[in-house]
């Protein structure tokens, strides 16, 4: 038994082959040149699920980086008035102790209040402070803000958590802090118009203004501590993102040995089927 084969069933054998064979050598000589595997990840099966995971994980990166800024900004403008303040603090307590030298008279006690009140405004003020953006600095209520994977940390430094009890940032003369500073100053004042030490009252007023001072360098040491724990989270952002760009890498880009050796077989293939046309 014979099989006959027509001769255009052999002119479209050849011309098919060719055509497969120059489909083939021209995408991947399209992938040699572009070094893309795929142009985007629902042209590969396996590219599909994981493509979106990988656009998933590149959106909440950027959000972790974007959080991690704004808190980094929030907690330095927080610690260079925290500083400033405990700078005065410390000033304050010098004329604390000068305050107690029985020798005064009550001119030098005027002076010693003038120096305080002074230090008193400056440092409320500091406290109701604003960033550039018209946001206080020491806010009344602070959020949490995921900075990386499972980790949250504050916003910022709540006004309480800084000053004490009471007050607000629109109110910081109703703060602990402003109280024990504003009885030192009365205490001045009052020595300076001739008044009599009271027993124990100095002794208070220096234990109030210690525990403001412990207060804000509480405060200090918290926002410190965020503050490396930002640290911390950009390096692993960092890698996170590193791992994200190779992960992809892994699903678009071309390998090279492979298709240089697919190319060559579809091109021998191609010049095969055009030798077998032309005959």
């Amino acid at each position: 038994m014979s099989i006959r084969i027509s001769t255009n069933q052999v002119l479209d054998a050849g011309i098919d082959s060719m055509n497969n064979s120059l489909i083939d050598a021209t995408a991947w000589q399209q992938k040699i040149n572009t070094g893309k595997n795929y142009s985007k990840a629902s042209d590969s099966i396996y590219a599909v699920s994981r493509g979106v995971e990988l656009d998933f994980d590149a959106s909440r990166l950027q959000m972790f980086k974007s959080n991690q800024d704004i808190v980094t900004s929030m907690h330095n403008n927080a610690q260079t008035q925290m500083d400033s303040i405990l700078n005065q603090f410390t000033t304050l307590k010098q004329l604390f102790v000068q305050s107690q030298n029985t020798a005064l008279s009550p001119s030098n006690y005027g002076a010693l209040k003038i120096q305080a009140q002074s230090i008193r405004d400056t440092i409320v003020s500091q406290m109701a402070a604003k960033d550039a953006s018209g946001h206080a600095i020491f806010p009344n209520v602070i959020s949490q803000v995921q900075i990386e994977p499972n980790v949250m940390v504050d916003s910022g430094v709540q006004f309480n958590l800084a000053f004490g009890i009471g007050g607000s940032s629109s109110d910081p003369q109703s703060s602990t802090l402003y109280g024990s500073i504003d009885s030192f100053v009365s205490y001045l004042d009052a020595r300076s118009q001739g008044a009599d030490a009271i027993s124990g009252e100095a002794t208070s007023i220096s234990d109030n203004l210690n525990a403001s001072y412990e207060q804000l360098m509480n405060g200090q040491q918290t926002s410190g501590a965020i503050s490396s724990q930002l640290d911390v989270s950009k390096s692993v952002t960092i890698a996170l993102g590193t791992q994200i760009k190779a992960a992809s890498s892994d699903i678009l880009d071309t390998d090279m040995a492979a298709a240089t050796a697919a190319y060559t077989r579809a091109q021998t293939l191609l010049n095969a089927a055009q030798a077998m046309f032309a005959k």
